[in-house]
């Protein structure tokens, strides 16, 4: 497997497996981290992480134990990041703010979700 896809691939999986992992222990503290995402630099953070682990993850896919899978999500990611700057900042904020509305056994559940999807992205890329 190309290590120039792999290596990103695998960080962003285990970001989001260990900040799944996070909300679900400790969703309070993830509301305060997801609210500092809430200004232009994060929103713009936001579209490049998006499509960073979504290339990686489509150019990493042929080489994985799930890669129809990977090539979906990837796509996803990608298409996310595309069409963020249409959605706008504004938006993007009211999702933030709608987001961190949650109460903590929701914000667990949603938790609960990532990590296993960065787990299953992480088992797929080893």
């Amino acid at each position: 497997m190309d290590i120039v896809f792999l290596v990103p691939a695998l960080a962003v999986a285990l970001f989001i497996f260990v900040m799944g992992a996070w909300g679900v222990f400790a969703p309070g503290s993830i509301f305060a981290f997801i609210s500092g995402w809430s200004s232009k630099s994060g929103f713009w953070l936001a579209v490049l992480l998006r499509l960073c682990f979504g290339l990686s993850l489509w150019f990493a896919a042929p080489e994985t134990r799930l890669p129809i899978l990977l090539r979906v999500l990837g796509a996803v990611a990608i298409l996310s990041a595309a069409s963020l700057p249409m959605v706008g900042y504004e938006r993007f904020e009211r999702v933030l703010r709608w987001w961190t509305g949650h109460s903590p056994f929701v914000m667990r559940l949603w938790s609960l979700l990532a990590t296993a999807i960065g787990g299953l992205v992480l088992w797929s890329l080893t």
